[in-house]
């Protein structure tokens, strides 16, 4: 793993600090926070996505239109990202104004205005955010399979949240979401460039000590995950295709088979060669579109089998595809579909390396919901995996009498 060095160290204060020195004339600055879906109250559903947005209109030092014209001035890119585990704030800036950015970036989660004005004006924005994707076939289908497979757990819930819950969010709520999740132990520092190593821990160390010190509140308790049974949902929009999907409750990235899935995924499902795309889109043309996924999360993972059609209907697709996992079992992946699943595997972890950002990226959030260390020790043993393994991760978690199916109908 020497072309993927890095150093991580824990704080006095229990930030955890993680950096990869590139050449590059750029820095990225990554700061992870172990706060999402799964950390909301159903009541308070979609308010990390809102912190996301609100720390963007301002701090005490760079209130309104000042905070992008300090970024502009770095000559930076700055954005956040919401989802199911974390909420996480990048910078990327030249080389010089590195500590410029990371103090930013701190100001951003610790010194927010979060006015009662700009509060109400940012909800009209998500709510609008909201009914798009409503409007969107391919993100409505997604969100019923989530909501269905991960039921009865916070993964089933929206990350922007429900207008509901949104239109009712007040600043205490934003300032009660900071001090529950926005402290040292609680965050991950992903930074990459050109720096000198022992300049950034210690400067880290000293803007994490400004943090104000946590109190003592509840970690929410991440309920059982529910038993998979069988589910069949089908709604109407105005489209012009049929849209489906079907989906297994997996193990998440901490599980031993966390590889296994994601080779499984690119094998039936990645690509005009894949054996889904073969035998269903190439040979028999009973759909347009298929490809397969597998998203992985702290506690938990979906694999799913997404596809469009015209024609035809889902009983056929269905049964073919069961049909092609039926098949997996008695041809085993070869070993040319084996390698060309691995190849794809690890060129795009390479690509994601090759930016500043990027491997920022990639390893603030895997030691956020996981310990890089170990994703990354997994990553290089997938060299041992061998074709019957894909057999027995499909028979473990790809049962159909217990999947879910959702189908979007064309109709008013």
């Amino acid at each position: 793993m020497r072309f993927l060095s890095y150093t991580k160290r824990v704080l006095p204060c229990g930030a955890r600090v993680v950096f990869r020195r590139m050449d590059s004339p750029l820095v990225a600055v990554n700061l992870w926070v172990r706060a999402g879906v799964k950390d909301e109250e159903p009541e308070k559903n979609g308010i990390s996505h809102f912190f996301e947005h609100m720390v963007f209109k301002g701090t005490v030092h760079f209130p309104g239109l000042l905070l992008s014209r300090r970024v502009q001035a770095l000559g930076g890119t700055l954005n956040a990202g919401t989802s199911l585990d974390t909420t996480d704030f990048y910078l990327v800036v030249p080389r010089e104004f590195w500590k410029e950015a990371l103090a930013l970036e701190m100001e951003l989660v610790t010194q927010p205005l979060f006015d009662p004005e700009d509060i109400e004006r940012e909800k009209m924005v998500v709510i609008q955010e909201i009914h798009l994707d409503e409007d969107d076939p391919e993100e409505r289908l997604a969100r019923l399979l989530y909501e269905r497979v991960f039921s009865n757990t916070p993964y089933g819930l929206p990350i922007l949240g429900r207008e509901e819950t949104v239109r009712l969010f007040t600043r205490e709520d934003l300032l009660r979401h900071q001090e529950r999740f926005y402290h040292p132990a609680n965050m991950v520092l992903a930074v990459s460039g050109d720096l000198q190593e022992g300049e950034l821990f210690a400067f880290s160390e000293e803007l994490f000590g400004s943090f104000p010190a946590p109190r003592e509140l509840d970690t929410p308790l991440f309920p059982p995950l529910p038993s998979p049974e069988r589910q069949i949902v089908e709604c109407v929009m105005d489209v012009r295709r049929f849209y489906g999907a079907i989906g297994f409750l997996c193990g998440g990235i901490k599980s031993d088979d966390c590889y296994l899935l994601r080779l499984l995924s690119l094998v039936m499902g990645d690509g005009l060669g894949s054996r889904l795309n073969v035998a269903l889109r190439e040979e028999r043309q009973i759909v347009d579109t298929i490809h397969t996924t597998y998203s992985y999360y702290e506690h938990a993972g979906i694999f799913a089998i997404f596809f469009t059609f015209s024609r035809g209907n889902l009983e056929e697709i269905e049964e073919a595809i069961r049909g092609e996992f039926t098949r997996l079992t008695y041809f085993v992946p070869t070993d040319e579909e084996l390698k060309r699943a691995k190849n794809l595997l690890k060129s795009g972890f390479f690509s994601a390396t090759e930016t500043t950002l990027g491997s920022a990226e990639l390893l603030g959030r895997l030691d956020t919901i996981d310990s890089i260390d170990r994703s990354l020790r997994a990553l290089f043993e997938i060299e041992r995996v061998k074709p019957q393994d894909l057999v027995e991760v499909a028979r473990r978690y790809v049962d159909f009498e217990r999947g879910t199916s959702i189908l979007i109908k064309p109709g008013e």
